[in-house]
């Protein structure tokens, strides 16, 4: 018997007389909790083999996912992925290159609507450790990319996780893993452009193996490991996945086993996890509670961009992309919201998994896997959040949730889990084989017909890579937009805007340190204020009223507002006002003024908790008001303002507080005398 049907820890020895096959979960324990009692653990050469063979595994599947993901790879200066709103979303990540020139000013992203807190845009994925390393590497376009790689990558390891915590052998580990590297639920996502979407979805992959290893063994160690990968999961962006697996989490109740003690213990331990991964996320989630009342978001209670729940599972089989445009079963007319395509071998390995399991452990296991694919469909739907409007106290936050149907992509992992113990149990049963003559009439080979097996397997993959191949594709650089950049720069601070309804000016606009107004690419908005008025606009029609067109680029007019937009101005006594002079750049702005008499300045930047102001190092006090603004003298003076916020610090603090509690968790003992048997 080769390695098709064996665990990740088995001996080299049952190569050569094979042992009774042992369940699932037979299996999975022998991985995860080692032999005890008097038998002999492995031998160092079966260790070396085993992590040498596993290794070969993590290869493969890093290079399918460059394979799915070439496209990605062309890092020319300009070019990048294609997907509607791919470089608005990622407009927040050029903080990290702020980091390099001014430090501490990158807590405040200071070059979109008036400005804002970097944690509080909780759609983007700012805060991201692979955001945070590839873009200081990498700059912010050429960083994104590297960022999709390696999340495409991430979904495939956290698939091949889970099919090595439940003991499979490596042909379905490898299998499972490249199918959800080329699954429709990651890719589609691209449609849109949501860089986001890839990684929290990636990312919520990477929280059931631990979740499960936890319950298979009580080790502290698989609960320092779900408290990461719940705090991966934080800093990944969007919300809506976050928000399904906080749904979907109770579900982890189906693993607790029937004996008291045993069951306390390991609840114990999941509340250790969450706490481990509360503190690791919180500089994201403390700046952000501290904001939330600030925080606006559309509502929308009739959830027209759900889909009826029965026609949710046909899309892990529809491969067709004009049928989602057509907006049949249900659907609005876009596929990112829809798309989850696996296709039918998957699927039908998955039925094929959910049979003859022959005790309680592994049936708990299988339950689970299916009741979060079922919850999944039914958060999909709208269902369940329906029911929870009636909650006053829950109605804006969950009339806020408008693309429900995204929730169905959690369901993917699950049915590839069921896929691969499907897999697994089918390479395990006794398949016929061809006697084949040599080349001697003695000489007689024998054909195992369960390599056929091969063939639908390949296909398999195959046909999802080809579908998401219509998603993972890069755009060329635009012919317009450097000359109209250049025509829209200004000598100050001043706020500009670019072709209303265009997406793709966002982050190059950024990146040439332009501050962009009237954007609409948020899918939030700051309670009662309203976006700067630009003092220049980029249009393609009526620039409107007041507007006096300076140029014409390339078919866009670049019009000019009247007096009054400057971003920083004094306003004296007699209502005459004198115009000042602006620099800096996040949460660092210098603000110079020659004033012949005492005034008011205000600086068009959103005011909020954490900014201060100062001249030659004497502390000026805020006015209060939705600008910041400060009394100045008669005279020449420069203000500095400086954001430099509570939240933050405090955040970072409970993260090293995790990092301490997840290294003491880490160096406990093995597992605790009341682990789940």
């Amino acid at each position: 018997m080769t390695d098709l049907d064996s665990g990740s820890g088995e001996s080299p020895a049952s190569e050569e007389v094979q042992p009774p096959r042992l369940s699932l979960s037979a299996r999975a324990l022998r991985v995860w909790r080692g032999r005890r009692g008097s038998r002999k653990g492995p031998t160092g050469r079966a260790v070396f083999r085993d992590r040498a063979l596993t290794a070969v595994e993590i290869a493969i599947l890093l290079c399918w996912t460059l394979a799915v993901t070439r496209p990605y790879l062309n890092f020319a200066p300009d070019v990048h992925p294609a997907g509607r709103e791919f470089l608005a979303n990622i407009q927040t990540h050029s903080v990290w290159t702020w980091l390099r020139s001014c430090g501490a000013c990158a807590m405040w992203f200071g070059s979109v609507n008036g400005g804002w807190p970097v944690p509080v845009d909780v759609n983007a994925s700012t805060l991201h450790p692979l955001v945070a390393l590839t873009t200081l590497g990498w700059g912010v376009a050429n960083g994104a990319k590297l960022t999709l790689v390696f999340g495409f990558f991430i979904a495939g390891l956290g698939q091949w996780w889970l099919a090595r915590v439940l003991g499979l052998g490596r042909v379905a580990r490898i299998w499972s893993a490249c199918i959800a590297v080329a699954g429709g639920h990651l890719a589609s996502r691209m449609d849109l452009g949501s860089i986001g979407l890839v990684l929290s979805t990636a990312a919520a992959s990477l929280v059931g193996p631990p979740l499960i290893a936890l319950a298979l063994t009580g080790r502290y160690r698989n609960a320092v490991l779900l408290g990461l990968a719940l705090a991966l999961l934080a800093v990944s962006g969007q919300g809506y996945i976050q928000v399904g697996v906080a749904f979907l989490f109770p579900l982890a109740l189906l693993l607790l086993p029937r004996e008291r003690r045993e069951r306390m213990s390991l609840l114990r331990k999941y509340g250790l996890a969450i706490g481990i991964g509360g503190l690791l996320a919180a500089p994201i989630w403390v700046p952000f509670l501290h904001f939330y009342p600030q925080f606006g978001k559309d509502v929308t209670p009739t959830y027209p961009w759900s889909q009826p729940l029965a026609y949710i599972p046909l899309n892990l089989f529809i491969d067709d992309r004009e049928f989602y445009l057509s907006g049949a079963l249900g659907r609005v007319g876009v596929p990112w919201p829809y798309v989850i395509f696996i296709g039918w071998v998957p699927v039908l390995l998955a039925v094929w998994g959910l049979r003859g399991h022959r005790n309680g452990e592994e049936r708990r296991i299988v339950t689970f896997l299916v009741a979060i694919s079922a919850l999944a469909f039914w958060l999909a739907s709208a269902g369940p959040f329906k029911i929870l409007l009636k909650v006053p106290s829950l109605f804006d936050f969950l009339a806020g949730l408008r693309y429900t149907s995204l929730l169905a992509g959690l369901a993917v992992s699950p049915i590839l889990g069921l896929a691969g113990i499907g897999l697994d149990k089918l390479l395990a049963l006794r398949w016929p084989s061809i006697q084949l003559l040599g080349a001697g009439q003695q000489s007689r080979y024998s054909l195992d017909l369960r390599w056929l097996a091969a063939i639908p397997l390949v296909a398999a993959l195959l046909v999802a890579r080809k579908f998401s191949m219509s998603y993972i594709q890069v755009l060329p650089p635009s012919k317009e937009g450097p000359a109209v950049l250049s025509a829209l720069r200004t000598d100050d601070l001043e706020w500009v805007s670019t072709p209303f309804g265009e997406h793709f000016w966002n982050e190059p606009a950024i990146r040439r340190g332009l501050k962009l107004a009237k954007n609409i690419y948020l899918s939030w908005h700051w309670r009662d204020r309203p976006s700067p008025e630009p003092a220049l606009v980029a249009t393609r029609g009526d620039p409107g009223p007041g507007m006096t067109v300076r140029a014409v680029v390339d078919g866009i007019q670049i019009a000019a507002a009247p007096p009054g937009q400057e971003y920083a101005a004094v306003q004296h006594a007699d209502d005459r006002r004198t115009v000042c002079s602006g620099r800096g750049i996040g949460g660092d702005i210098d603000v110079t003024c020659t004033l012949p008499s005492p005034g008011v300045l205000t600086v068009k930047e959103n005011a909020w908790s954490g900014w201060g102001a100062s001249v030659a190092k004497e502390r000026l006090p805020l006015l209060p008001g939705r600008w910041l603004s400060v009394r100045l003298p008669a005279g020449t003076s420069t203000v500095r303002f400086r954001y430099r916020p509570w939240d933050m610090p405090v955040g970072i603090f409970l993260c090293l507080a995790g990092v301490g509690l997840a290294v003491m968790t880490w160096l406990r003992n093995g597992p605790s005398p009341t682990s789940p048997r």
